[in-house]
């Protein structure tokens, strides 16, 4: 897919609340889909404001990809591991919706920290996405709807 605009300007974009509905894997690149859009500074404070949008990472193959998921049993809560191709499966599949809350940043890393939407019980699980990468990400978007760009 091709969009109008992308930028690298991470301070300019948040995906808070924003939802990824698929996700691609490829030759080290991984990249989010919102269909519903990211948020964007140039567009003002709606929630989100950009056209469909997309997130591109180069993953460092040194340091990968690690996703957690952290479901209530038993009054505990337990930590599960999923490979890649497993999560992306998940919700490519429309098993999961995985919507972004806040992201963090290190050494050659960025960890997300994201809901699971899915279909059934339980509603909702927290989860930790984190992305080993050296080059800053890639953010992909068509102006809002209606924007005379």
């Amino acid at each position: 897919m091709s969009y109008r605009y992308n930028s690298t300007d991470k301070d300019k974009f948040s995906l808070h609340d924003c939802r990824s509905d698929h996700i691609e894997l490829e030759d080290g690149r991984l990249t989010f889909f919102f269909p519903s859009g990211i948020f964007c500074t140039d567009y003002g404070d709606d929630w989100p404001n950009t056209g469909a949008a997309s997130l591109v990472y180069n993953v460092d193959s040194m340091r990968g990809i690690t996703f957690y998921a952290f479901r209530e049993t038993g009054g505990q809560t337990v930590r599960e591991e999923y490979e890649p191709a497993q999560f992306i499966e998940k919700v490519n599949s429309k098993e999961w919706e995985l919507e972004f809350a806040y992201r963090y940043e290190g050494y050659q890393e960025v960890l997300h920290m994201c809901w699971i939407w899915q279909n059934g019980e339980p509603w909702t699980m927290e989860a930790q996405l984190f992305i080993g990468t050296k080059e800053p990400e890639i953010f992909c978007y068509d102006p809002p709807e209606g924007d005379a760009e």
